[in-house]
């Protein structure tokens, strides 16, 4: 069961990270469809210089993403997938700062 702010981990590659890493998404549906065949998550990505100034990210501390090290959500790649394509527990979660930003973003990009 995902929950909003949850980090999972895709099983097989979804087709947004290098090959040969974990791709970690993080939970930005609301908790009152928990129960459903489907989430939808936007991607994390490692923190790299190439975001440097990009208002369509979020960043995140390792501990939060789950991993040693920093990452950023990118808000603006939103995706549906089915549940069954993670890793049945989460391995991190989203602070309520962190959060907070994501669902600004989200109303940016959605327009909501």
């Amino acid at each position: 069961m995902a929950k909003r702010a949850d980090v999972l981990v895709a099983l097989r590659k979804l087709g947004f990270g290098a090959s040969g890493r974990r791709e970690r998404f993080v939970v930005v549906q609301s908790d009152l469809l928990v129960g459903v065949d489907t989430v939808i998550v936007a991607p994390l990505d490692d923190d790299a210089p190439m975001y440097a100034g990009d208002p369509l990210i979020v960043r995140l501390s390792g501990v939060e993403a789950g991993t040693s090290q920093p990452q950023v959500a990118l808000v603006h790649l939103i995706a549906a997938a089915r549940l069954d394509r993670f890793e049945a527990v989460s391995v991190g979660r989203l602070s309520s700062r962190s959060m907070g930003l994501v669902n600004t973003l989200l109303r940016t990009v959605l327009r909501i």
